[in-house]
């Protein structure tokens, strides 16, 4: 029940323009912050996952990683274009097509860093206690 409130909640936070009149999302554009969320959202999952498969010594860890990516792509492209991934996001504002600002790829790649931190504690946490724990 916990999980299905979070995933509302986060659904109305990254989704803001869901429920509004067509006419009022003319030249729409999600804010920084909802970008950065979906940012945050899809780093975090995306190396949790890898974390978790390699932590447990699965063989499918690429296909977990793939539908991850997937999935998050899938979910949040429209929002923030899901780069997930500094390297990627230095590429996108180094391609210079204006997707990303100069400063709208800081806030992302410190979003994305502290994504990665988090989901790389919270598997370091399930390694220490898992199945291949010493």
């Amino acid at each position: 029940l916990l999980g299905a409130a979070a995933a509302a909640l986060a659904f109305r936070a990254l989704r803001p323009e869901e429920g509004r009149p067509a006419f009022e999302l003319a030249g729409y554009s999600p804010l920084l912050g909802t970008r950065c969320f979906a940012e945050f959202i899809g780093t975090f999952v995306l190396v949790l996952t890898v974390g978790l498969c390699v932590t447990l010594q699965s063989p499918s860890t690429a296909l977990a990683a793939g539908a991850a990516l997937a999935s998050m792509v899938y979910a949040l492209g429209t929002v923030s274009g899901a780069h997930f991934n500094p390297a990627v996001t230095l590429a996108v504002v180094l391609g210079g097509r204006g997707r990303c600002s100069p400063g709208d790829g800081v806030a992302y790649v410190l979003t994305q860093a502290t994504a990665g931190a988090l989901a790389g504690l919270t598997y370091a946490q399930f390694h220490a206690a898992g199945p291949h724990s010493e």
